[in-house]
């Protein structure tokens, strides 16, 4: 489900998560954008609004978004996207999906395997970090 910004923001007033302005203009971009982005592709973004924008700004901005759980941060690829499911009724696991051809995400929230990977974890004495990244090829480009 694709996300207004408004939704977004009315979703974080619900929740009592207080944006600074920084933030929300950084997670406003993050979610009119369509592919995830780089921090350095929010930052030229950020800077057409805030010539004086900077890279510190922005990774304190992302620290407390992913905190917040309203993004995902995509280890593979160095990339930020707006979390797909804020207003689903289970818990904040997921699994993204990445294309190791050209990069495509998809996130999906599937509690088997979800379950799965929760009983391995505490098989091993391990902690699972979210999202879970899988890799592979899209249909596209398989």
């Amino acid at each position: 489900m694709k996300l207004s910004t408004a939704q977004l923001f009315d979703y974080c007033k619900n929740q009592q998560i207080n944006l600074t302005s920084q933030q929300s203009l950084i997670i406003e971009i993050i979610a009119n954008n369509q592919e995830p982005l780089t921090v350095h592709d929010i930052l030229l973004n950020l800077r057409q609004i805030n010539p004086k924008a900077n890279r510190m700004t922005i990774h304190r901005a992302l620290e407390f978004l992913i905190k917040a759980e309203l993004i995902h941060k995509v280890t593979f690829n160095h990339t930020y996207k707006l979390c797909n499911h804020l207003y689903c009724n289970h818990e904040h696991h997921c699994q993204i999906l990445i294309c190791q051809i050209c990069g495509k995400q998809i996130e999906v929230h599937n509690p088997q395997v979800t379950l799965v990977l929760q009983e391995a974890s505490k098989t091993h004495g391990f902690i699972i970090t979210n999202p879970v990244e899988i890799t592979g090829k899209c249909q596209q480009c398989n």
